[in-house]
Parts: C-alpha cells; sequence; structure tokens
C-alpha cells in the first residue's frame, strides 16, 4: 500500500501548489513606504501612506521621525534618534493627538527601542497643528490624502 507521505506524493503535491504559492506571495503586502512629509533642522518627518485609516470622524496614520541629535528618553541614560509614532489627525479642528510611540536608539527605526508609550482614545492629549510646523505640514498631507478602508 503506498503511503501518502512519500516523496513522489510530496513532490506531486509541491508543484500543484507552486502556482498558488506564487500568487499568494505576489499579493503579500510589501514593506512598510514612508513618504517624506516634513524636514526641519532638527528632524525629518515620513508618513506611512498605508497606514492612513479613518476612525470616526478623524483619521489615523504611522508616522517616522528622525531626528538630527539624540532625544532623551523616559528611562534613565538611554536616548532615541528615530521614533514610529501612531498619530489620530482631527482636520477639521486642525489638531492631533498621540495614540502610540516607539523610540528606538538608531536613526529609521533601527536598534534598540528605548521607550514606548500608548494612549487611549478617551485620553488623548490634542495638540494644535500650526501651519508650517512638522505637525502642521503631518496634517495637511493626511487630511489630503485618501484613506484606506
Amino acid at each position: 500500500m503506498p503511503y501518502r507521505n512519500s516523496l513522489p506524493a510530496v513532490a506531486a503535491a509541491l508543484f500543484l501548489m507552486a502556482p498558488a504559492a506564487t500568487v499568494l506571495a505576489q499579493g503579500a503586502p510589501a514593506a512598510d513606504k514612508w513618504h517624506p512629509v516634513a524636514k526641519t533642522d532638527s528632524q525629518e518627518a515620513f508618513v506611512n501612506t498605508s497606514s492612513i485609516v479613518a476612525v470616526g470622524p478623524q483619521l489615523e496614520a504611522r508616522v517616522k521621525q528622525n531626528f538630527a541629535q539624540p532625544q532623551p528618553s523616559a528611562k534613565k541614560d538611554k536616548s532615541y534618534l528615530s521614533s514610529r509614532t501612531t498619530y489620530r489627525f482631527d482636520c477639521a479642528q486642525r489638531r492631533v493627538a498621540m495614540k502610540e510611540v516607539r523610540a528606538f536608539a538608531g536613526a529609521d527605526l533601527q536598534g534598540e527601542q528605548v521607550q514606548k508609550a500608548t494612549s487611549s482614545d478617551k485620553n488623548l492629549q490634542w495638540l494644535d497643528a500650526q501651519e508650517r510646523t512638522v505637525f502642521g505640514e503631518l496634517l495637511d498631507y493626511v487630511c489630503k490624502a485618501t484613506p484606506a478602508r
């Protein structure tokens, strides 16, 4: 009686599955794509365009920030050069709130994660996003984008 796990059976199964695996691999999400949005002497901010989503009347997006100088961490004797933050954007009132932040020792989200924080929806701390500021540029970019549904 032939075994179901014999070498010819496994080879045949792999041969039949190869086209489906190729299609699935082509449909797999690509790595995060960061679009540069704002740059100052002290930092550069990028938006992950595929992360923009509607949350009720507001928008939410992931932002990567690279800093020119090390920023002090909440952890003693630690600093960071980059952060990945999920911000909530209130386009109508031109304000921004931090939902989650993770800070990394190196640029471009590399190195040790030295800090993280989250805020619940009811405890969001809203900040004005004035024009011609990093927050203002982020808000303008995100609010003009078509959010993923």
